[in-house]
């Protein structure tokens, strides 16, 4: 069970990848939201997806029809005859899936409310002090019986890059989930220019909702792309520059150096888990880290990638 968010569904790639390595021959299903399907592979990894599709059910609050698809879905669950569910959310709506699937065994990686922890039992300690995400799971893997994670998670096939792209390049994520976690789009023009005015190919990516990027020597994938799409660019980076959002999580799945910028969230928990990285935190808000400690982060490991090519 990880409903969401696409980074914490990737981090969670590297527990249900321990999982099918040390047990090819298991059936492994996710219970998992709509929008994060995509950087779940469904080839390697896991034999199905069972699709929670919230944001549809919250456009449609009040209905009573909702309700009943709710009901369904959860109790969908049943028909797989669960041995084992591991809950690597433990909010209420996961716990309830993990409480209703009827495994025979069922641990959970936290319990953030009162119904979570009635509902399911918790590792525990649920989080040590300093201790990172996939740390976590991997101490919730031993205590359910299994191996330690992989160096990287099985991550699903990639298409071809959306439109002629001059490699190398450095790829940049222009906004994030939450607005306190985006990066001020002004450091982002910033550091495109100077890369540029480096010889630097500038790639953008992001959703409908972010900011763009546009100049010459910069494409501007952003809003235009599918999120595979857009980590077949990732995928194809030296580099790849974003705040504390799911596509860093995505190169470091993909072994890409990243460059991160967080605010108020802890990286030590939350950073992409790569040795291939670079996190930078100037103060509550991403907007403190000043373009100059971007920009040198991200030359520094350009450098590195082309030494390495």
């Amino acid at each position: 069970m990880r409903f969401s968010a696409i980074g914490d569904c990737v981090m969670t790639a590297w527990a249900a990848s321990a999982l099918r390595h040390q047990h090819p021959e298991a059936t492994l299903a996710w219970a998992v939201e709509s929008r994060c399907v995509p950087v779940i592979d469904t080839t390697s990894l896991v034999n199905d997806l069972c699709i929670f599709p919230r944001e549809r059910w919250k456009k449609r609050r009040g209905d009573p029809r909702v309700f009943g698809e709710q009901i369904r879905t959860y109790l969908g669950l049943r028909r797989y005859k669960f041995d084992l569910a591991l809950d690597f959310q433990g909010h209420s709506k996961t716990a309830l899936a993990t409480r209703l699937c009827g495994a025979s065994r069922r641990l959970s990686a936290r319990a953030t409310d009162a119904l979570a922890r009635r509902l399911n039992p918790v590792l525990n300690p649920s989080l040590q002090p300093g201790e990172h995400e996939i740390e976590l799971y991997g101490r919730m893997l031993q205590a359910a019986g299994f191996g330690p994670v992989p160096e990287f998670p099985i991550m699903p096939p990639l298409p071809a890059l959306p439109t002629p792209i001059s490699a190398p390049f450095v790829s940049i994520q222009t906004g994030a989930g939450e607005l306190d976690k985006r990066v001020p789009v002004e450091h982002w023009e910033a550091v495109a220019a100077d890369l540029v005015h480096r010889g630097i190919p500038v790639v953008a990516l992001g959703g409908p909702q972010d900011p763009p990027l546009d100049g010459p020597g910069i494409v501007n994938g952003v809003g235009q792309w599918s999120l595979l799409e857009s980590m077949a660019v990732i995928k194809a980076s030296a580099v790849h520059l974003a705040g504390d959002t799911g596509s860093g999580h995505i190169a470091a799945a993909l072994n890409v150096p990243v460059v991160s910028i967080f605010g108020r969230t802890d990286p030590a928990r939350f950073r992409p888990w790569t040795a291939r990285g670079t996190v930078l935190r100037g103060g509550n808000t991403p907007g403190e880290t000043s373009v100059t400690d971007i920009l040198e982060a991200a030359q520094t490991w350009w450098s590195l990638a082309r030494t390495d090519a």
